[in-house]
C-alpha cells in the first residue's frame, strides 16, 4: 500500500511539472497514467485527475507574483456557464458508456496537440520588460460575451467529461475573441479550473468514481509539482 501510494505521488508530482510547464494542466497526463500503469476504470481517472487540477490551479496560484493574477470578475462572470457545463459534463459521463469517454479523450488530446503545434510554429516576440507588461497590462475591457460564455460552457462539458482543465479553450477565447491580454488570460484561466474541476469532482465523488486513497496522494504530487513547474 505504501508503494502505491509513493507511485501515485510520484505520477502526480510528474503531472504537476509537465501540466505546468506546458500550461495544459495536469490531466492530460494523469488519466493515461492511472488507466494505463494502475488499471483505474476510466471514471475514476477521470475523477482522480479533477482533484488533480484543483490542486494545479493552488499550486500555481500560490506562487503566482503580483501584479501578475487573474482577472477575478472574468473568472466569476465566465464561471456561471463553465461550472454548469461542468456538472452536464460530469453527469453525463456517468450516463455513458466508459469506451465513449476514451474516444472523447483521445479526440480532446488531439486537439490539444495541434493547439500546441500552432502555437509552437509562431514566432517568438521579444522577452522585453514591456513585452511581458503587455500581457499583463490592465486597460482592457473583455468584449463578445456571449460567445465567451458559449465557449466557457463548452469547456466545461469537456472538463468534466475527460478531467482537463479544458485550458487550451479559455485561454485562446478570452485572448482572441474577447480582447484579454494573453498573460491575464492565462492566469484567469488557471484560476477558473480549479472552480470547473471542483463542480465536476462533486458529481464524481457522489457517485462514487473517487477513492480518497487514490486521490489524495496523487493531487499531494499534483499541488508540488505544479509549484516546482510554476518556478522552473
Amino acid at each position: 500500500m505504501l508503494l502505491t501510494w509513493l507511485a501515485l505521488t510520484g505520477i502526480g508530482l510528474t503531472a504537476g511539472v509537465l501540466g505546468a510547464l506546458l500550461g495544459l494542466g495536469g490531466g492530460i497526463f494523469l488519466v493515461p497514467a492511472l488507466t494505463l500503469l494502475f488499471d483505474l476504470p476510466v471514471r475514476a481517472a477521470v475523477g482522480t485527475s479533477l482533484v488533480g487540477v484543483i490542486a494545479t490551479s493552488a499550486g500555481v496560484a500560490s506562487v503566482s507574483r503580483p501584479g501578475r493574477g487573474a482577472d477575478i470578475s472574468l473568472a466569476l462572470r465566465l464561471e456561471l456557464a463553465t461550472t454548469t457545463g461542468a456538472l452536464l459534463g460530469g453527469v453525463t459521463a456517468g450516463l455513458i458508456h466508459p469506451q465513449v469517454l476514451y474516444i472523447v479523450f483521445a479526440v480532446i488530446v488531439l486537439a490539444t496537440a495541434g493547439y500546441s503545434l500552432a502555437k509552437m510554429r509562431r514566432p517568438a516576440a521579444p522577452a522585453s520588460e514591456s513585452a511581458v507588461e503587455s500581457l499583463f497590462r490592465s486597460d482592457y475591457r473583455p468584449t463578445n460575451w456571449p460567445v465567451g460564455l458559449g465557449m466557457s460552457g463548452i469547456a466545461g462539458i469537456l472538463s468534466g467529461l475527460t478531467g482537463m482543465g479544458g485550458g487550451f479553450i479559455k485561454v485562446p477565447v478570452m485572448h482572441s475573441l474577447m480582447e484579454v491580454p494573453l498573460g491575464v488570460a492565462t492566469a484567469t484561466s488557471n484560476f477558473m479550473v480549479g472552480i470547473t474541476a471542483a463542480a465536476s469532482a462533486t458529481v464524481y465523488y457522489t457517485r462514487g468514481d473517487i477513492s480518497p486513497l487514490v486521490a489524495v496522494p496523487t493531487a499531494i504530487g499534483v499541488f508540488v509539482g505544479a509549484m516546482l513547474g510554476s518556478r522552473l
